[in-house]
C-alpha cells in the first residue's frame, strides 16, 4: 500500500525512512485520517480526503521544513488530479446528464458511449480538458456549452 509513494519521494531526494513509511501505514490504519478519525464530515460521505492525507504524510515523513517544497512537488506529482477526478464526478446528478444526452444524441452516439464505458470516457475528457485553452461554445470536440 502506497509504496509507489515512497519511491516517488525517494527519488525527489528526501530523506525518508522505511521506519517513517511503516509509521505513516501504521497511523492509517489506525484511523488517525479518514472515515475511521471520528472527525465529523459535514458531507456524510466518511472517505478520505487528500488534504487530511497530505498533512498527516508531511508530519510524519520530513524531519524537516527546508524539504517542505521537494515534499510538496513529490506528493503533487503523485497524487496529480485525484481531487478534480473527486470533485468532478461527485456533485453532478446521474440524472441531469441522462436528460441532457437522451435529447441531444443520436442511437449511434450513445451505443459509443455505453461501448466505451466510463473510465475512458473520463481519461478522453480529461485529455481534451488538458488541451482546450478557452472557452467554448458548440461544436462536436471540445469542452462547454453545446460541445462534447
Amino acid at each position: 500500500m502506497l509504496i509507489d509513494f515512497f519511491y516517488t519521494l525517494r527519488s525527489a531526494k528526501l530523506p525518508v525512512s522505511v521506519k517513517e513509511y511503516l509509521t505513516l501505514l501504521e497511523a492509517l490504519k489506525a484511523g488517525v485520517v479518514g472515515p475511521n478519525s471520528g472527525e465529523v464530515d459535514p458531507s456524510g460521505e466518511g472517505a478520505y480526503k487528500i488534504d487530511d492525507f497530505y498533512y498527516l504524510s508531511r508530519c510524519v515523513l520530513v524531519k524537516d521544513e527546508k524539504h517542505y517544497d521537494k515534499f510538496d512537488r513529490a506528493f503533487a506529482a503523485y497524487f496529480k488530479g485525484v481531487e478534480m477526478v473527486a470533485d468532478f464526478t461527485k456533485d453532478i446528478p446521474l440524472e441531469w446528464l441522462r436528460k441532457t444526452l437522451e435529447l441531444e444524441l443520436s442511437a449511434e452516439d450513445k451505443a459509443k458511449i455505453e461501448k466505451m464505458g466510463w473510465d475512458e470516457l473520463m481519461e478522453t475528457l480529461k485529455k481534451r480538458f488538458e488541451e482546450q485553452k478557452e472557452r467554448h461554445e458548440g461544436g462536436s470536440k471540445w469542452i462547454g456549452t453545446g460541445g462534447t
